[in-house]
């Protein structure tokens, strides 16, 4: 194996035969040192070669054009320092890329640490939920519903935007201050002020905000992105789950026997399909989204059945269609799919009935009562009529707790119709309502 002394033209004219792989110009100073030409490469590159554990090893220095010749020289003897000490040096390399790799992703997760927001995870948070809807497969309770997203969505809303329903503007959503901090400045103590902050005006909503606020710090605590930078006990501290708003519910929240006269006079003296929706969620049970969503294709006047799209149950649940309950639907205009239609309404059906509701307990001198508490008021009235209490849970649509109910029972329909029957024909009774039942069906009323 010749060596010559390397000169700057030696070094940069050299090249490999057409017959050869490769080629090397031995170094005659610095033993082990080379200069490697290959076939048609325009780029020669310095080698190193030596004996490592007693074989033979070959560590690229670099390009020609790049490292000078006294530069190579100066690697080579490094090198070979390197081996008589007993160490290899792609080892070396590697431990120092390792090194080097480790201390920049530290400084990245510091960086990361730093600058994170939580309005930035909150997003991926409800893209994540957005896209476990999606899928069919996932059990309805492992998945959220469209009006738990809708939840989360108006509780982390910015405000300030005009209403959709009503005049003036939206409200600033209880999650909004915390969403604008950055994720490592999320504490216990931070959340127990907000939480005092919030539920001084809102308290309902601050305990709500929360419940949403702690499920999703929870999954930030799960993903590797998240887990390094947040503290997963801000959310579990004994002393902010004491500050927690208690769910009150209202006193009067239900209407009693007593206040049926007073309210359905006052209720039937509204709209025609505002009062049929009013008396529609008090003779079902049903929620207020559920029955504002029935459509004409719902309702089978032949078999008196209505189909109600339910949280509960993909599929939905099938109800009696009462004969007075029938009577109000029949009489309704047809204009267009939804059965309680609005033609102020930018989606077509009726939108926002709590307020003539409102009105209307004012003009019958009655407490206040949500709409919600009309569905309450369904399942207590019903006691009096000794409805059974799974009658009730099926009518309402509410999920089995007990596991006969989850598994064997199946009432047909034509059983919670008996049933449901004594309770409407008892609710007219008790408000003063003549009515006799005559066959129900649609008729194409004009609007005006």
């Amino acid at each position: 194996m010749a060596r010559i002394k390397f000169t700057a033209g030696r070094v940069s004219g050299f090249k490999c035969p057409d017959d050869a792989t490769q080629a090397f110009l031995w170094c005659d100073e610095v033993p082990g040192l080379a200069v490697r030409a290959t076939p048609g490469s325009k780029r020669n590159r310095y080698i190193f070669q030596a004996k490592v554990n007693k074989q033979t090893r070959r560590i690229t220095i670099g390009d020609v054009s790049v490292y000078s010749i006294d530069d190579a020289k100066k690697e080579a003897r490094q090198l070979q320092t390197m081996i008589d000490q007993g160490d290899d040096p792609r080892e070396v390399k590697a431990d120092k890329a390792a090194a080097k790799a480790a201390a920049a992703a530290i400084k990245k997760a510091q960086e990361t640490r730093e600058t994170l927001t939580v309005s930035s995870a909150w997003v991926n948070y409800l893209d994540y939920q957005k896209d476990k809807m999606q899928h069919a497969h996932i059990e309805r309770g492992k998945r959220w519903g469209a009006r738990h997203l809708i939840d989360h969505e108006n509780l982390s809303q910015a405000g300030g935007e005009p209403k959709k329903r009503g005049k003036g503007l939206k409200a600033q959503g209880v999650l909004y201050p915390l969403l604008q901090m950055r994720m490592v400045d999320i504490k216990a103590n931070v959340l127990k002020e907000w939480q005092r902050k919030e539920a001084q005006t809102r308290a309902n909503n601050t305990r709500q905000g929360f419940e949403m606020f702690r499920a999703f710090w929870r999954w930030c605590a799960s993903q590797p992105e998240y887990s390094a930078v947040i503290d997963p006990q801000a959310v579990e501290s004994k002393d902010l789950r004491d500050e927690i708003p208690s769910r009150k519910s209202k006193q009067f929240d239900v209407l009693q026997r007593a206040h049926l006269p007073g309210w359905f006079a006052a209720v039937r003296s509204l709209n025609p399909v505002i009062s049929a929706y009013l008396q529609a969620l008090l003779l079902t049970g049903a929620r207020r989204e559920e029955m504002a969503g029935i459509t004409w294709q719902d309702v089978d006047f032949q078999w008196s059945s209505i189909w109600v799209k339910d949280k509960v149950h993909e599929e939905g649940r099938k109800i009696p269609l009462t004969p007075y309950l029938a009577n109000l639907i029949t009489a309704l205009p047809r204009r267009n799919q939804w059965v309680f239609s609005s033609m102020s309404a930018a989606n077509g059906r009726i939108a926002e009935p709590r307020i003539p509701h409102n009105r209307a307990l004012s003009i019958a001198g009655l407490p206040p009562v949500t709409l919600h508490g009309l569905r309450r008021t369904f399942a207590s009235l019903a006691e009096w009529v000794e409805m059974p209490r799974g009658i009730v849970a099926q009518i309402m649509g509410h999920a089995p707790s007990a596991t006969a109910e989850r598994h064997y029972i199946n009432r047909p329909l034509e059983l919670l119709a008996v049933w449901h029957g004594k309770y409407e024909t008892w609710i007219l009774q008790e408000a003063g309502i003549k009515f006799t039942p005559g066959k129900a069906g649609l008729r194409a009323i004009t609007a005006t």
